[in-house]
């Protein structure tokens, strides 16, 4: 007859496997400790698929998006777009997968000055239905025996005049695509182009499409990218992971997909589905 013990070690058993048989799930796994939430000083909470660049440079791999990583070097976070520069991160709408950005230089500048076009490369970004790009005409110079500017010009933005009384160094701005007819012909004598990104409504008080007020706003204000699901991390989501990378090898870097129950270094980056694991608690 089965003593009292071995009735007592049957119950435990069948206890255990009751309680504590768990399938593989991801319903907590953006909080988990290989894929955190990030905070700043200063600036908006950021997860997955952004990441914490001086966090990964420590840890050796991170969670996220190759190009994705924010810093928070100068206590809020920055996003730096290949040969883009870099740009203040004022907010993150993951359900909408919006990130509204705000370029560095421009910042408490009171006649902000584009210095570079902006391109988001081979990310995962786009450009926001809310965007419109500005075009501006920089250093553009005339003689006397020619008639004046068909515009008026950035007034923020002095003008010089060489010693034959010709205008020099004048700049322009316009939405693009609506530059004023026969501003091309004068656009050739301007020495630099460049069109940056802002979001629509801060441009709606220009006249004529010349922006020489508004202008100001609308890049303080900043503009917003859609982002999408990273190519090389879709079957890794899709099986319930979260992608990221081993960046001990800094010029080869390996991919992981981080599952709840570990991460995988498999050739198809898959997480295995319905894994099963027990778990002991007392």
């Amino acid at each position: 007859m089965p003593s009292p013990i071995s009735y007592l070690l049957a119950a435990l058993l069948l206890l255990f496997f009751f309680f504590n048989f768990s399938h593989g799930s991801n319903a907590n796994f953006p909080n988990s400790k290989n894929c955190p939430i990030y905070n700043c000083t200063k600036g908006p909470k950021f997860h997955y698929p952004f990441w914490k660049i001086e966090d990964s440079a420590a840890a050796g791999q991170y969670c996220g998006y190759r190009g994705f990583g924010l810093s928070c070097s100068s206590g809020e976070p920055i996003l730096t777009l290949p040969n883009n520069g870099s740009f203040y991160v004022r907010d993150i709408d993951f359900p909408e997968y919006t990130i509204t950005l705000v370029d560095i230089d421009v910042v408490d500048q009171k006649c902000p000055r584009a210095r570079h076009n902006i391109s988001v490369g081979t990310l995962p970004f786009h450009y926001s239905p809310s965007d419109v790009n500005l075009s501006f005409y920089f250093n553009c110079s005339t003689t006397s025996y020619l008639p004046p500017w068909p515009v008026p010009p950035i007034s923020c933005l002095p003008p010089s005049y060489d010693s034959y009384g010709g205008i020099t160094n004048q700049s322009f701005v316009f939405k693009e695509g609506e530059e004023e007819e026969g501003f091309e012909f004068w656009s050739e004598k301007c020495a630099e182009k460049v069109v940056v990104t802002v979001m629509k409504e801060f441009t709606e008080a220009s006249i004529h499409g010349n922006l020489i007020d508004a202008f100001r706003g609308a890049m303080h204000n900043g503009f917003v990218l859609n982002w999408s699901i990273a190519m090389e991390c879709g079957s890794c989501e899709a099986s319930g992971g979260l992608c990221g990378y081993n960046t001990t090898n800094i010029t080869k870097p390996e991919f992981l997909c981080f599952c709840e129950h570990g991460y995988t270094r498999s050739s198809n980056g898959l997480c295995q589905k319905g894994k099963c694991y027990l778990k002991i608690l007392f």
